[in-house]
This record gives C-alpha cells, structure tokens and sequence, in this order.
C-alpha cells in the first residue's frame, strides 16, 4: 500500500484568482479508500478540505480491497469497487491501490503525490470544455429532477450518474488491521451511486426520488471514462407544478 507524505495534511489550496468556477463546470475529484489502508486516513482528510473550494466536488468511495487483511471496511459497497476497477481498466492500470484519486474520470494519482494533486487541480482549472452541457439538480414536492442540457453531440450516448452521499464527518472506529485502534474520518462519504440514464447531447430530464442527505450528479462517458459535466444538487426548491421544460 502507498504511504501518504505528511505534507499531505497541509496541502496548499490556489489563490483566490485561481478558484473561480471553470467554465465547463465544477472539477470532480473522486477518493477510492479503504479502512485497512494505513495510508488511507490522511487521504480521507484531504477531501475534507478540498470539498470546500467551490469548484471541486469532492466523493469518497470506500473499497473492500484490503479487507483480507484482518478488518473488512464497514462503508464499502461492490459498486464503488467495480467503479475503481473500470476507471483502472479505461487507464490501463494494471493494480487496484489505496489511496487512488480519480479526477474528472480522466486523471488517476497517488495519494502519496500531494505536489501532483495540487498541480493537477491547478491544470484543470484552467481547461475549458467546448459545447459542455449544462447540468442543473432542483428539488421539488415530487422528489427531484436532473436537467442536462444541450452540447456536444455524442457518437455515443454517455451515461449520467446520480451519486448519494453524507458530507460527514463520518468516523469509523477501526478494531482490526493496520488502523487499528484509529478513530477515521469519511468526507462525502458516498452512499449510494445509481445510473439515471443516457444523454446524447440534446437536452434531457430525468426525475427520481430525493437523494439524502446530498448528492452530485455526473455526466461521463461510458466505462469509467471522462466526466463530461457535473453539478452538485438539489439546486434550489421549487414549487410542485413548476415547469419541466427547458430548452438549453
């Protein structure tokens, strides 16, 4: 397992000329972690703190990787861990490791890389996406509706996921393996991540049951490959017979 630096902790955010919201939506950082990972807390932590730049959307997915090794991870899902292993098949990893941080579904790196974990965020911040669709997540008395709207047209459809989380901290009480003893804490820990359907670049509605208590939802191509578009819901309430059209 990767051994995270103690720099980590510490970890330089960019000056405030560099948070602003890119224009092609916010930047999606994705964590793949695990209780019996020793390097894993401190991870854990990091998304803590880039959960509040306002152009990250920040999602722990615990993973049973190393639940061989004496404690099986208490928030791990199959899901999250075939998740992990389709980004690693799209980018030719050959290994599944802890921490893993997964950005936009494109970029992989090392948690014990925070130079590179700042610097990637930095690149993508200044990367700006042609025809993005914009994403928009409204609550309502019915539940919830997610409006993708027009862009790119796409040779094939991508697939649009919904992912359920708590912002936490969620803390973990470790009897076993190498945390043990360790009190962890989760930041966005998700829950829950379901596929609502297809976009193909014309706009598109789907509507479900409220997520709780947050959710993001994301635009990607199919079999872990790159985000296209994401945003973070419900965007606001609105009244039960407001209008389900929109034509961006």
């Amino acid at each position: 397992m990767l051994r995270l630096l103690p720099a980590l902790l510490f970890l330089a955010l960019a000056p405030p000329a560099l948070a602003q919201e890119r224009a092609s939506g916010p930047i999606v950082v994705e964590l793949f972690t695990s209780q019996g990972c020793e390097s894993c807390p401190r991870a854990n932590r990091l998304m803590g703190r880039l959960n509040r730049e306002p152009d990250v959307i920040a999602l722990t997915y615990p993973v049973d990787v190393w639940d061989y090794l004496g404690w099986r991870d208490t928030f791990a899902r199959p899901e999250f861990s075939q998740r992990q292993r389709a980004y690693s098949r799209a980018m030719d990893v050959r290994s599944i490791f802890t921490p893993q941080l997964i950005f936009n579904g494109a970029r992989g790196e090392a948690g014990a890389r925070p130079d590179r974990i700042r610097n990637v965020i930095l690149e993508l911040r200044g990367e700006h996406a042609a025809h993005a669709p914009a994403v928009t997540v409204i609550e309502n008395a019915r539940g919830m509706r997610v409006h993708v709207g027009r862009g790119a047209h796409q040779s094939e459809p991508a697939d649009v996921w919904v992912a359920s989380y708590e912002p936490g901290p969620v803390w973990a009480d470790i009897n076993g393996g190498e945390n043990a003893g360790l009190r962890v804490p989760h930041y966005n820990l998700v829950r829950r991540i379901a596929r609502l359907g297809e976009w193909s670049g014309a706009p598109v509605t789907f509507n479900r049951t409220a997520c709780r208590p947050a959710c993001a939802v994301i635009v990607q191509a199919h079999n872990g490959g790159p985000v296209l578009a994401a945003a973070r819901g419900p965007a606001r309430h609105v009244d039960d017979d407001d209008d389900d059209e929109d034509d961006d």
